[in-house]
């Protein structure tokens, strides 16, 4: 793949990230969800902007990329079931990261790699957001320390 075409699947990618994420802020009802992805719609703004950016600066005069960004396996997830809805967003950033590891360890521009797999950790950072949202749904989350109950149940 060179490198139009690395720039170019890293725009659509993004572009499906920043769709999926205004869907799922409308249609969570707890404040905290949808600010959650709200958050995260922006951050993959930012991706884009940085991405379009980088792609202006080497194709100068090239016309800046228009993409349809359906996301066909949205489909199949139940969006009645938040948990659902947040496995499949967790998926989603999993495959984000691994396409951009993917295309950083084919990469030979420092430049481009480096760019490549910031993104690639960002990745993982909204999932761990993801992750977290769901543990919160879940009632599962520790706020504490397990160690400070010692002794409280003997």
């Amino acid at each position: 793949m060179n490198r139009k075409d690395t720039y170019l699947l890293v725009i659509l990618s993004e572009i499906r990230s920043q769709k999926l994420y205004h869907a799922l802020a409308k249609s969570f009802r707890g404040p905290e969800t949808s600010a959650i992805f709200q958050e995260l719609q922006i951050l993959e703004q930012n991706h884009e902007e940085k991405v379009r950016a980088a792609f202006s600066t080497e194709f100068p005069g090239e016309k800046k990329p228009e993409f349809s960004p359906l996301i066909p396996e949205i489909k199949d997830v139940k969006l009645s079931e938040p948990l659902e809805v947040l496995e499949f967003a967790s998926s989603r950033e999993d495959l984000a990261a691994s396409i951009y590891q993917e295309l950083a360890a084919q990469t030979k521009d420092p430049e481009i790699k480096a760019l490549l797999e910031g993104f690639a950790a960002e990745e993982e950072q909204h999932k761990q957001v993801i992750l977290a949202e769901m543990q919160r749904l879940q009632g599962s989350m520790i706020w504490f320390d397990p160690s400070e109950l010692n002794g409280l149940f003997e």
